[in-house]
C-alpha cells in the first residue's frame, strides 16, 4: 500500500513526510510560504512576462507547490484589472494621444508605434516647458507570454494528488500525526509569525484538467483512488476539485469506451466544466498555459529534452539522501537546457552543490529571504547580471575545502548509494583542507582583522 503522511504546516498548507528517507518534503513552518519565497520571489517575472513564451522545468514536482505558486503569482499580479490599471496610470499627466495608426479590428490591439508631441501639464494645469513634451514611443502590444511547464517527478501518486491539496486552511489546533518526526512536532508547536497563503482554485483546476486529459490513468490508479476517496485524508483535499474529478470519472464510465478517454475528457471540459472556470480564467490576459507531466527519472527526462528553459526549479530531496539529482554531470545537463538569461533556483546552500554548479559553468549567488532576513537558497545562471546577491569570500573559500567535493554520476544512471560511497572515498583521499579546519581558521583570521 502507498505510504501517504500529510500534515498541516503553519501557513495552512499541507506538508508531507517521506518514511523511506525519514525526511519531510516541505518546511513545517509553511510549505506554500517556502515555495513562494525560494522559487517565486527571487525571479524577475516582470522581465519574463512580455516574452513570447516562458518555459519552466519543475524538477521533483511532488504536490506542485513551486509550479502552483509561480502560476498563482502571475495570475494575481497580471489579472486584467490590475494590468490595465497599472498600464494606464503609469503616466497620468499626458493629454489625448493623436495618432495615424490603424487599429487591427481582429485582434483589437495596436501593433505599431505611437508617436506623439503632446504637451504635459503640471499640477496647476499649466502647460510645461518644451523639454517636458511627450515625444517617447509608446508600445501598446501588451499581450503576455505563453507559459509551458514541464513537471517531473518519479512519484506518480503525488503528482496525481497535487491539484487536490488544500491551502489557506485556518484554525488547525491539533493534529494526530501518523508518523514520528520530532522536527515537525517541535515546529508545529511554534505559532508565531503564522502566514496564511492560498492557491486559487482556478490554478488547481487548470493542472487537474491537463493531467486528466494527458494522463487518464488517474481515473484507474488504485493507490491514488484509495487515498483521494479515503475519509482518513478528506480534510487535506479540496471538495470542489474532488467533485469535478468524480464528474469526469463518472462521465467516462457512463458515456464512452475506455480507449477514448482523452478525446472524451476534452469534450466534457468544454461542454460542461468550462463555464464555471474558464470564465474566471479569461480575466487573466495570458495567451495560454500548457502543463506537461513526466513521471520518470529526472536524469533521463532531461537527457531526452530539447527545450531551453527560462526557469528551472530544483527541489529534490537533500543531496545526502538523493545525490543523483545533485551531481556535477546532472548540472552540466541543466546548464545545456537553460536559456542564456535563464535562472536555476534551489533551496540548497551546500558547498558541494554550489561547487558542482560552478564547475558546470554557472554563475551562482544567494537567495535572500526578506522575511527571515537571511540567505535561504542558491540561484544560478549563465548570465552574471541575474545574480543579485553574490557569494561571500567565506562561501567561495568553503567550496575549495572537502565540503566542496561534489557528487559524480558519469553516465547519469548510478544508484544513490554508489554515488554517496564514491564521494565518501574521494573525501577520505583528498588533500584539501577540511571544512571544520577552514571554519576555525577563518574565524581566527576574522578576529585578528577586527582587533
Amino acid at each position: 500500500m502507498y505510504d501517504f503522511h500529510p500534515y498541516f504546516t503553519n501557513d495552512g498548507s499541507v506538508g508531507l513526510y517521506n518514511k523511506e528517507f525519514n525526511d519531510i518534503y516541505h518546511s513545517a513552518d509553511g510549505a506554500l510560504t517556502e515555495a513562494f519565497e525560494k522559487f517565486v520571489l527571487p525571479v524577475n517575472i516582470d522581465s519574463l512576462i512580455h516574452k513570447d513564451s516562458i518555459k519552466v522545468l519543475d524538477l521533483c514536482y511532488g504536490i506542485g507547490y513551486n509550479t502552483k505558486s509561480f502560476l498563482n503569482f502571475i495570475f494575481e499580479k497580471y489579472s486584467e484589472r490590475n494590468f490595465i490599471k497599472n498600464f494606464y496610470h503609469a503616466k497620468n499627466n499626458i493629454e489625448t494621444i493623436h495618432t495615424n495608426n490603424i487599429l487591427d479590428n481582429k485582434n483589437q490591439i495596436y501593433n505599431e508605434q505611437i508617436y506623439t508631441n503632446n504637451i504635459s501639464r503640471d499640477k496647476e494645469n499649466n502647460f510645461t516647458s518644451e523639454h517636458a513634451t511627450c515625444n517617447k514611443t509608446i508600445y501598446t502590444n501588451n499581450t503576455l507570454a505563453k507559459i509551458y511547464i514541464k513537471a517531473v517527478d518519479y512519484d506518480k501518486i503525488l503528482t496525481f494528488l497535487s491539484p487536490f491539496i488544500k491551502t489557506g486552511v485556518k484554525g488547525v489546533k491539533f493534529q494526530n500525526l501518523d508518523f514520528d518526526y520530532k522536527p515537525v512536532d517541535r515546529i508545529l508547536k511554534n505559532k508565531e509569525n503564522i502566514l496564511h497563503r492560498k492557491i486559487k482554485n482556478e490554478i488547481n483546476f487548470l493542472i487537474f484538467d491537463k493531467i486528466a486529459q494527458n494522463t487518464p490513468e488517474i481515473f484507474d490508479n488504485s493507490d491514488f483512488l484509495s487515498i483521494v476517496n479515503s475519509e482518513k485524508y478528506a480534510e487535506y483535499f479540496d471538495k470542489h476539485i474532488k467533485g469535478i474529478f468524480n464528474f469526469y470519472r463518472n462521465s467516462i464510465y457512463k458515456y464512452t469506451p475506455m480507449d477514448n478517454k482523452p478525446a472524451f475528457l476534452h469534450n466534457i471540459y468544454y461542454r460542461h466544466i468550462s463555464n464555471c472556470y474558464k470564465r474566471r480564467l479569461k480575466v487573466y490576459p495570458l495567451n495560454d498555459v500548457d502543463f506537461e507531466l513526466k513521471n520518470n527519472d529526472a536524469r533521463q527526462v532531461i537527457i531526452n529534452d530539447n527545450n531551453l528553459y527560462n526557469l528551472i526549479f530544483l527541489d529534490a530531496f537533500t543531496p545526502s539522501k538523493c545525490p543523483c539529482l545533485w551531481s556535477y554531470e546532472f548540472f552540466k545537463e541543466l546548464y545545456k537546457h537553460l536559456a542564456p538569461d535563464g535562472t536555476l533556483l534551489t533551496y540548497s546552500t551546500s558547498a558541494s552543490i554550489r561547487a558542482a554548479m560552478m564547475e558546470a559553468g554557472f554563475f551562482i549567488g544567494n537567495i535572500y529571504n526578506k522575511r527571515e532576513n537571511k540567505f535561504t537558497g542558491t540561484i544560478a545562471s549563465k548570465d552574471k547580471s541575474q545574480i543579485k546577491y553574490e557569494l561571500s569570500e567565506y562561501d567561495l573559500g568553503l567550496l575549495k575545502t572537502t565540503a566542496g567535493i561534489f557528487y559524480r554520476d558519469k553516465n547519469l544512471t548510478a544508484q544513490n548509494e554508489a554515488i554517496i560511497e564514491a564521494r565518501n572515498q574521494e573525501v577520505k583521499s583528498s588533500t584539501r583542507l577540511s571544512s571544520s579546519k577552514y571554519k576555525k581558521y577563518y574565524k581566527q583570521e576574522d578576529l585578528c582583522s577586527t582587533t
